[in-house]
């Protein structure tokens, strides 16, 4: 689980990581078996009672219809809004044993990138499986082979799309602010950074090694990005407008050419709605031009 193992990511892995649910990767033998973090978890043949300690794989079991048997998740889920509704077992990182307890779950979903290996350890201890999550099988664990089949095309085919669209294209240099202050930013290994690759971008921190490396202005300006993206969320204090003011930023290339961009914060999710983000960062990195999207219009 966060087990506070690093997952690296490679390019090919984007569509695994919006679902994390690809069918047929292992095949479940028995009723032991092993999960995507490596450990032997003993779960149900038909799990009822379901508990989601991240807001990706709650997304994810809503997609393959399983909300339902959601009985508990963080307080971090907040898509769809029913996810919101559900009772909150507290945070990502540190949930509550006791509410994970009093829910009686037989089976509870966690990924290797948020939670931690000691969470794992004390449910095992309370007789609860953990089913700990990377870039794996989600539908065949809930039994949802064929609508986590039919998910996977659609997004397959939408990303096939973005990637026909922006073939051939110059690719602007892109930097991702996953926080300003100090400036945090995504490595070459991240599924932000796959995203830019997809979106026809080229991420300015491909050459480094961390996942989530923290730069200084002064390293950021040296690598003069043409573009520059942050999540939106309500957690990012300043606006667009404010960047030219602030000391260091102002004298980036792309805020003096007012090349700044809020996208949606899906972004930071390995779940389906990354899906929704690629494509809002392919029309940022490449916008129609206005003669086709004025055609697109009269024919409307």
């Amino acid at each position: 689980m966060g087990y506070r193992i690093k997952v690296t990511y490679s390019g090919r892995l984007l569509l695994r990581l919006a679902l994390v649910l690809i069918v047929g990767i292992r095949p479940l033998v028995g009723r032991t078996v092993t999960d995507e973090t490596g450990r032997s978890v003993n779960v149900p043949d038909h799990p009822q009672r379901l508990i989601s300690l991240a807001p990706s794989v709650t997304e994810i079991v809503y997609a393959l219809g399983r909300g339902d048997r959601l009985v508990g998740d963080t307080e971090y889920c907040d898509y769809p809004p029913e996810a919101k509704r559900k009772p909150h077992v507290g945070a990502v990182l540190n949930p509550s044993l006791e509410q994970i307890v009093a829910l009686k779950p037989d089976l509870v979903l966690g990924i290797a990138e948020a939670n931690r290996r000691e969470t794992a350890e004390q449910l095992d201890r309370l007789g609860i499986p953990l089913y700990g999550l990377t870039a794996h099988d989600l539908g065949d664990l809930l039994g949802r082979e064929a609508e986590a089949g039919a998910l996977i095309e659609r997004l397959q085919n939408r990303i096939q799309a973005v990637a026909e669209r922006v073939k051939g294209r110059p690719r602007p240099k892109v930097l991702f602010v996953v926080w300003y202050q100090p400036l945090v930013t995504a490595g070459p290994h991240t599924f932000i950074s796959d995203v830019i690759r997809r979106a026809g971008g080229q991420s300015v921190t491909d050459d480094v090694r961390e996942e989530w490396p923290r730069l200084s202005l002064e390293e950021a300006l040296h690598r003069d990005p043409d573009i520059i993206l942050f999540p939106r969320s309500e957690s990012f204090a300043p606006s667009l407008e404010e960047f030219p003011k602030l000391p260091g930023w102002r004298d980036f290339r792309a805020v003096k050419n007012s090349r700044l961009y809020f996208i949606p914060d899906t972004i930071v999710r390995p779940c389906p709605r990354l899906v929704d983000a690629l494509e809002e960062v392919a029309r940022v990195l490449h916008p129609e031009p206005a003669a086709t999207r004025l055609a697109t219009g009269a024919q409307q």
